[in-house]
């Protein structure tokens, strides 16, 4: 009785012609109820980097993350994109395009509204995000309501959005990751092999890449995958290997041509500052947890009480270390530690910064091979870690994993390729990183297209069943 109640709801919302403008109402107060919660903020950490990039290519057309006044010289910082579109909202927002960097050296400076236009612009992107996952499940189903649940799980996602007011690149790169989804499906789907659509998903990957660096090392595992199975696939290998070659160009072409850029600065080819080591130091730090330590990671990750919890169950030596802010602790061993072991370095070997940071990355990655076991064992905790940044996560999870598992034994390559996304997201942050939650943000997306897909394959199903015993009771 309840799915036929369901299922008449759901063809209810399919023929509304309503329904388009009661979808775009509620967007648009979604990103109204948004907007209304923005504070003001005096800028810090990545924010300033941001700004600062986008100071300097308004001002003077040049990229550098450092937060100096008038001229200055290219300099390698930060993924260069959202730089890039405040760099554009400061052309467009007069007082926005009075900031300086000197506003961020002392809180109240500058006026915090100069930042309202930006702020409100995140909250925009939440939005977009939202309706570019809705298309790219409509083009999947065909359907409006898996498609607006995928959505909702998108748009509904307070814990995930928490913050997006900070000048971060988090909101830009969430966006980025639905679009390229439906990119995805647009080419795959398409009528006819269509080559320029392979380009689109080529660059737009390479947009996100200049977004969060991350999806480069994505983007080459796709291509391995990809060239592995066109090379055991005979009959779609001329297709494959085409649309692999033309997706590959575009996107190799920008972010070759910045590595190129950075590579004439400091003389060795990078796509972003060199802080991959500092990340690795983060993450290796977990492999000397102690066994309590690795129990109780597990209750203090847990979003909401777990901290606390975990206080009241273990001693407070084995708690204390995962305070961020606790001198001697896992993140500033991790964080403030690669700095004191660079300069030793230096100092030691007679080295410059660029070939000390290469051997200390040597050093922590030969830390890593050498207990592989080691760090898979705490990829786990670190794993959990991040996955709380999702406020569904206990219902989007467990879909996701059922979904992907079901398109793997289905060799439904669209399908798996989609996920893949999010799931080399997981695991790639959890596996280099100290994987805090907002290094999820940008798996989230696929949880809610896995959602809106298991949706879809419900309602399908029930249909089918409905009209089976219709036609049997006939």
């Amino acid at each position: 009785m309840r799915s036929s109640a369901l299922l008449a709801l759901s063809h209810r919302v399919e023929t509304h012609r309503l329904f388009p403008w009661i979808a775009t109402l509620v967007l648009l107060l979604a990103v109204l109820g948004y907007g209304l919660t923005i504070r003001p903020i005096q800028p810090a950490d990545d924010s300033i980097n941001y700004l600062s990039g986008a100071y300097h290519l308004h001002r003077s057309g040049v990229y550098s993350g450092e937060p100096t006044e008038g001229p200055t010289m290219p300099a390698i910082g930060r993924e260069p994109a959202y730089s890039l579109l405040l760099a554009g909202v400061m052309r467009l927002d007069p007082a926005f395009g009075r900031f300086h960097p000197s506003c961020l050296l002392q809180a109240g400076s500058c006026d915090p509204g100069l930042y309202r236009v930006p702020q409100w612009v995140n909250a925009g992107l939440i939005g977009a995000a939202a309706l570019t996952l809705f298309a790219a499940l409509h083009r999947l189903t065909g359907r409006r309501v898996p498609s607006a649940l995928g959505a909702l799980y998108l748009l509904a996602n307070v814990q995930m959005h928490k913050g997006f007011y900070d000048i971060i690149s988090d909101p830009l790169a969430v966006w980025l990751v639905t679009l390229v989804l439906w990119l995805l499906v647009w080419a795959w789907k398409a009528p006819q092999p269509s080559l320029w659509r392979w380009a689109a998903v080529g660059l737009g990957l390479a947009v996100l890449t200049f977004t969060k660096a991350v999806f480069l090392y994505a983007a080459l595992a796709g291509l391995v995958i990809a060239g592995a199975i066109g090379a055991f696939a005979p009959s779609q290998r001329r297709r494959v290997f085409a649309s692999l070659l033309i997706a590959s160009v575009a996107f190799a072409a920008p972010v070759g041509a910045w590595v190129g850029r950075n590579a004439s600065i400091i003389g060795v080819p990078v796509f972003t500052d060199l802080r991959s080591g500092i990340a690795l130091s983060t993450r290796e730090v977990f492999n000397h947890m102690s066994a309590e330590q690795y129990a109780a990671a597990f209750v203090y990750w847990t979003r909401g009480f777990g901290d606390g919890l975990a206080r009241r169950l273990f001693p407070a030596e084995v708690v204390a270390p995962f305070d961020l802010g606790q001198p001697g602790g896992f993140y500033d061993v991790g964080q403030n530690g690669y700095g004191k072991r660079l300069i030793a370095l230096e100092q030691a070997e007679g080295l410059g910064e660029v070939a000390a940071v290469k051997r200390l990355d040597r050093q922590l990655i030969t830390a890593i091979l050498e207990r592989p076991l080691t760090h898979l064992a705490t990829t786990l905790p670190v794993f959990y870690r991040g996955i709380w940044i999702d406020e569904f996560i206990v219902i989007g999870l467990p879909v996701f994993v059922v979904v992907l598992i079901g398109a793997v034994r289905r060799r439904d390559g669209l399908i798996v390729a989609l996920l893949g996304l999010g799931a080399f997201n997981l695991l790639f942050y959890a596996l280099i990183s100290l994987n805090i939650t907002r290094y999820q943000m940008t798996a989230v997306p696929t949880l809610a297209l896995a959602c809106g897909l298991a949706a879809h394959r419900w309602l399908e199903r029930e249909r089918e069943r409905q009209a089976n015993a219709t036609g049997n009771g006939g």
